[in-house]
């Protein structure tokens, strides 16, 4: 673990970040270098931001409202720090960020709107929707990841891995 002041990063190697299903039941993400958008700081967060959609899973198939509604505060949370660092860090490697500005606002947008949509059905939704949810979720933060991101990881990937403004 590694304290920087602004964030917290973890050192371990990063693995591929993967869901399964098996039976009806979501497995955790997990990691792998093809979700690497070439930076520990930034994979981290993208770690972190993984971490909390696990947790919000596992709320919307226990369908407990309380945990689910904490849980999506803490992603709320954490977004806004990684927001912060990845603009940090891609202003350092002179990345014009404004489009992924507006990107990180669309991901925002989108978990927020599935926020109130859950907290609003208090728990009545079908295995159907269940499943639905938790699938987006996943996608709109891969989506980042593996779309929105590109012109960042080309910057990145002409930097050190460990590239630390």
């Amino acid at each position: 673990r590694v304290d920087t002041g602004l964030y917290v990063t973890y050192e371990r190697p990063f693995k591929e970040w993967r869901s399964k299903w098996t039976q009806g039941v979501v497995m955790d993400m997990a990691c792998t270098k093809k979700m690497s958008v070439g930076n520990r700081i930034v994979d981290s967060k993208h770690q972190e931001i993984f971490g909390l959609i696990n947790v919000i899973a596992h709320s919307i198939m226990a369908k407990n409202i309380a945990a689910l509604s904490e849980a999506f505060d803490l992603l709320e949370n954490c977004l806004g720090i990684y927001f912060i660092v990845e603009e940090h860090i891609a202003k350092a490697a002179n990345f014009d960020f404004t489009q992924h500005r507006s990107d990180h606002q669309k991901l925002l947008n989108d978990f927020q709107r599935m926020k109130g949509w859950l907290i609003d059905k208090n728990g009545m939704w079908s295995k159907f929707e269940e499943k639905g949810c938790i699938e987006s979720l996943n996608n709109c933060l891969i989506q980042h990841i593996k779309e929105d991101a590109k012109p960042l990881k080309a910057v990145l990937d002409t930097h050190f891995y460990d590239f630390n403004p």
